[in-house]
């Protein structure tokens, strides 16, 4: 794990850009501080440099999952609006490996989201968490939903989901780059219309696809 992280900014709007800018040179984990207002900025940045974190709002996230795609080796911390955990495209937000709310972010906060994002982990804010739990245990139509039909190798993301295992983790079971182990689990979590990897792990379960514990 990389002792000081080099973190790359991606806000188009300068305001927000700055302050974020001040917030993680508090940072003692950080080396590094850049910020960028264009997607073309932060991959001309990357193809000559290492970028270990990309932060991001919620305004770019569109650009953040093709510069997610990018650079493979880069975790994307997503910083959610207040009200980003109910809304419909906090489900698209699979090319993210953290969440933050915006507008409570503080150094310590941001300090062991990132060490929990370096070991393979997923920090996102209790409301979003509870939020995700309340969608996931939300009955499922009986006779209106299929389950969905998963590729052999997304069975086995499936069921190493249902062990607890981090990115990271899977990607060691399956022999595959910590890349290939994110798509696998945001395909799987796509297919099954579940905002988050506990969601699916929870859908799956009532579907049938795997055994409860």
């Amino acid at each position: 794990m990389t002792d000081r992280l080099n973190v790359v900014i991606y806000v188009k709007n300068l305001v927000v850009g700055r302050g974020l800018e001040s917030v993680l040179h508090a940072v003692s984990r950080i080396g590094s501080v850049c910020h960028c207002a264009t997607r073309q900025s932060v991959e001309a940045l990357g193809a000559v440099s290492a970028v270990d974190v990309l932060v991001v709002t919620t305004a770019e996230s569109e650009d953040a999952a093709r510069l997610s795609a990018a650079l493979p080796e880069t975790k994307v911390l997503l910083l959610l609006d207040a009200a980003q955990a109910s809304a419909p495209a906090f489900a698209e937000a699979g090319f993210a490996d953290g969440f933050l709310y915006q507008q409570e972010l503080t150094g310590p906060d941001l300090h062991e989201a990132l060490d929990r994002m370096m070991l393979g982990e997923m920090p996102m804010p209790a409301r979003v968490g509870r939020e995700l739990l309340a969608r996931a245990g939300s009955p499922v139509p009986t006779g209106a939903v299929r389950s969905a039909i998963l590729t052999a190798r997304e069975n086995e993301t499936l069921v190493l989901l249902a062990e607890g295992l981090s990115n990271k983790q899977i990607a060691r079971r399956l022999s595959i780059s910590d890349h290939g182990a994110k798509r696998l689990v945001t395909s799987v979590m796509l297919k099954l219309g579940a905002p988050n990897r506990t969601a699916a792990v929870v859908i799956a379960i009532k579907q049938g696809m795997i055994p409860a514990a």
